[in-house]
């Protein structure tokens, strides 16, 4: 069964939960079978990140477990990526934060390459929000805009870009200005996203926003509404959700002082239209109109179990996260420093058994239950052997 992936946002808590959850996948041996990726902010800094130390190319199941996985665990529990510290020590990017966010994706990170040198399958949707058109601006290995803008076939920009781009958040680093090419742009029919008509340029330059101001979930490429999941050989479509729930605390004195209030009811809105969307893609799959699952981080796997099985059937929860330990992944912050390998375990952790208890209980991509302690010895090398020699 092929698989449409869709990896949300939420900056590095997002990054991390979806290691985890495709470090399951991969257990599984069902990397092979992602068709589609669609991502959003953290899960676009994620996706770049595995393929820029993949040879730009998406990793096997074992490929994964015994060399991405623990390189990428690596870069995020030791390298600050985007800190205040940073931004301070580049005054000619205070005001260009995206673009300083680009380059430090290069140096830092080491998101490297075109997005022409992106492999034709899995086909990649990396999700931004358009200012000008409100739209869904998408970047692929072949292509960029949206259908109010127009569609461009040879995107001339940097993978770093396009996932700087998809996690631009509002008010904090800001649009990310491209200028963009004067030729080669048309309008796409709706239904079959062929090219029909050549258009002029609408504009020379294009400022895009973060993905999750017009959809976090990075739903839109891969399903709509009443079973469509867009034709192609995909047919299974499973989001990974690591958007933490709306804050409690609305930080009122910066309200009243007029320094959070436009944040504030940015952060409600993209709330409710996470809220709507997972709600619609749920009420599918309960309806038998698409085959797929949600992976929303916050559960435990006895929590989880409850809600699938209505029992907590399994003898023994100790080899797992603990209700309370899972609630701490899931408030784990979203910003961009180094996390440490405790947080990194965690929240991969957490990640990887709610994929565990999900796929375990519900929906046609089955899969036999694997605690995450099984599966680190199953991918670790025996004591005193180096991993190159296995």
């Amino acid at each position: 069964m092929k698989i449409s992936l869709a990896l949300s946002g939420g900056g590095s808590r997002a990054a991390i939960f979806h290691l985890g959850a495709l470090k399951r996948l991969a257990v599984a041996g069902l990397l092979e079978d992602v068709a589609k990726l669609s991502t959003v902010s953290g899960g676009s800094l994620v996706a770049a990140l595995v393929f820029s130390h993949n040879g730009h190319q998406w990793p096997t199941s074992e490929r994964f477990l015994t060399a991405v996985y623990p390189e990428l665990r690596t870069i995020l529990s030791d390298t600050d990526l985007f800190t205040p510290g940073i931004v301070l020590r580049s005054p000619a990017h205070w005001f260009r934060r995206a673009r300083l966010l680009a380059a430090l994706l290069e140096s830092r990170w080491g998101v490297r390459g075109k997005l022409a040198d992106l492999p034709v399958s899995p086909i990649w949707f990396i999700n931004t929000t358009c200012l000008r058109t409100g739209k869904n601006w998408r970047f692929t290995q072949d292509g960029m805009g949206d259908w109010r803008f127009g569609w461009h076939y040879t995107p001339p920009f940097s993978l770093a870009e396009a996932a700087a781009a998809s996690a631009a958040v509002p008010y904090v680093i800001g649009a990310l200005k491209l200028r963009l090419p004067r030729e080669g742009w048309w309008r796409r029919d709706p239904a079959t996203k062929e090219p029909v008509q050549s258009i002029g340029v609408t504009a020379p330059t294009v400022e895009l926003w973060d993905g999750g101001a017009y959809e976090n979930l990075g739903l839109e490429p891969i399903y709509k509404p009443r079973g469509d999941i867009g034709g192609g050989d995909s047919e299974f479509v499973l989001v990974s959700d690591a958007g933490g729930p709306l804050s409690d605390d609305p930080s009122w004195t910066e309200m009243l002082r007029g320094n959070l209030s436009v944040p504030r009811l940015f952060d409600i809105a993209s709330d409710q239209i996470r809220s709507l969307r997972s709600r619609m893609f749920i009420q599918d799959v309960e309806a038998g109109r698409v085959d797929g699952s949600l992976l929303r981080i916050g559960n435990s796997t006895r929590q989880l179990d409850v809600s699938i099985k209505k029992r907590a059937w399994r003898a023994d929860y100790g080899p797992y996260l603990s209700d309370q330990d899972a609630k701490r992944a899931s408030q784990f912050p979203t910003g961009l420093k180094r996390t440490g390998t405790d947080s990194f375990d965690l929240v991969a952790r957490h990640g990887y058994e709610v994929a565990d208890a999900t796929l375990n209980g519900y929906g046609k991509l089955l899969i036999e239950s694997v605690p995450w302690g099984d599966a680190q010895a199953a991918v670790s090398p025996p004591q005193g052997e180096p991993a190159e020699s296995r």
